[in-house]
């Protein structure tokens, strides 16, 4: 289970070092998605 875990990890650094690097806008939101998601919509 914990490999599996650690390739998921890399693959989402993988796809977001590109992201990131391209525009932080982009981050931005899927880090904003992710928090509401995760329950804080208020931070």
């Amino acid at each position: 289970m914990k490999v599996l875990a650690l390739i998921l990890a890399l693959a989402s650094l993988l796809l977001a070092a590109p992201v990131i690097e391209s525009g932080t806008s982009v981050s931005t939101q899927l880090f904003q998605a992710i928090g509401t998601a995760d329950g804080g919509a208020g931070g």
